[in-house]
């Protein structure tokens, strides 16, 4: 049987169920990508992210023969299929909103045969659930795949190169990377979730081979609100409760995004995200909770700042997140608060990350690095750094901004139910 294998977010050979499984169903196998460019050219795709995907897909080339298009995968799949009088196209499910409608509507066109690859647990093997603790202890009882072996069957293909796109630097796209970052956990933050983002390594080779229990708590989170925020997708639009007036305020909204709104934490999230595409997860929350919940500024306007620059941006995990910062998400605390200093000073003690990416206070002395603006004058001068002028004040007062943000929640919530709108 001729087949085509159509990869999308799946990005490997090794550990990659549905090429397996072709593998032993097909006499031959055609490999596909195609550059998509519904999603190549929306407003929220990240060119570096970009750039990451096709670093993969080259290095994927490097392993089996591809046959690379572009455009719209609702034509060139079935044209590509049906040329090459093949008999089905098997890939792996994705669950987004665009991405099952593209499905769909290539599946009308021509045999396809899909397989679960992207989660351990798929939607529809639990309950829906819409609090995590609950689903977590669900999801620990299902039986989790082995991963799978390295696929044995005959590929052909044409080997033509991706398109260019303007250079940036990321991190090794290749499955061999992918892998190593696993035995990284000892060391912090194994940055994985670009390499999942692409399916340059799968969920079920991290479960296995991790020792870590955050991080398969890490994966419980991916599929719980992968089977929530696509069992409806209106949720990805509208949130889950009903939502304050916001601000939206330009002055703060640029001051957020260039990372200059004197609290020396933010900020330096803030500029890393803007110059490398990445940003630890304990900090998505504290710039997420000050844009949201002190600036009081609709969280959709953080989250597509978030997908224009995240190396690891997932549409759903992306817009979940920011939901439960802002207080419209599954967060069972909406009004959850973050002391930014005390925050500050666990996360960076020395001021060391701070300083790496806010050059303006390389001189400040710890002991004033969380909070610039109460060194005195003494200091300033001696060190070369004025606040005001190298550095500014804080754009806002945490208190105060928060203390609205509440407000405002109660406000709502005697005029209408805050529950979860589920």
């Amino acid at each position: 049987m001729k087949c085509v294998y159509w990869f999308r977010r799946d990005l490997r050979t090794y550990d990659n169920k549905g090429l397996y499984e072709a593998s032993q169903e097909c006499d031959v196998i055609y490999p596909l990508v195609v550059i998509d460019k519904n999603i190549m050219e929306r407003e929220d795709t990240s060119p570096r992210r970009a750039f990451f995907f096709l670093q993969a897909v080259n290095s994927l080339r490097e392993k089996i023969p591809i046959t690379v298009k572009g455009g719209d995968p609702i034509d060139e799949v079935p044209r590509f299929v049906n040329n090459l009088g093949a008999e089905a196209v098997y890939f792996n499910r994705d669950y987004g909103y665009y991405a099952s409608k593209r499905d769909a509507e290539v599946c009308k066109r021509v045999n396809c045969v899909s397989f679960k690859d992207h989660v351990l647990v798929e939607k529809g093997e639990l309950p829906l659930y819409k609090v995590f603790t609950p689903y977590y202890k669900k999801w620990l009882e299902i039986p989790k795949e082995k991963p799978y072996p390295e696929p044995d069957g005959k590929f052909e293909g044409r080997g033509n190169p991706v398109p260019e796109k303007e250079d940036y630097t990321v991190p090794c796209a290749t499955e061999e990377c992918a892998r190593e970052r696993v035995m990284m956990e000892d060391k912090g933050s194994t940055m994985l979730s670009p390499f999942l983002k692409v399916g340059l390594i799968s969920e079920r080779y991290v479960y296995w081979n991790t020792k870590s229990d955050r991080v398969k708590r890490q994966l419980c989170w991916r599929d719980f609100y992968i089977q929530l925020y696509t069992s409806n997708y209106d949720y990805l639009s509208k949130g889950m409760r009903k939502e304050i007036k916001y601000d939206n305020d330009p002055r703060l909204i640029e001051a957020w995004k260039n990372g200059e709104t004197g609290f020396p934490i933010i900020d330096a999230a803030m500029r890393e995200l803007n110059d490398t595409g990445w940003m630890d997860n304990r900090l998505r929350l504290l710039v997420s909770f000050i844009l949201t919940k002190v600036m009081l500024v609709d969280w959709r306007v953080g989250a597509l700042h978030f997908m224009k620059n995240l190396l690891d941006g997932e549409f759903v995990i992306n817009t979940a997140n920011w939901q439960w910062s802002a207080g419209v998400g599954v967060d069972t605390k909406p009004l959850r608060r973050y002391n930014l200093v005390k925050q500050s000073k666990i996360y960076d003690p020395q001021g060391i990350y701070i300083k790496k990416w806010v050059d303006e206070l390389e001189g400040v002395p710890p002991e004033y690095i969380h909070e610039p603006q109460k060194m005195p004058m003494a200091v300033q001068e001696k060190i070369g750094v004025r606040i005001g002028e190298d550095y500014p004040y804080p754009v806002i007062d945490l208190n105060k901004g928060y203390e609205e943000f509440v407000r405002r929640y109660k406000s709502l919530r005697e005029k209408d139910s805050y529950d979860l709108i589920i």
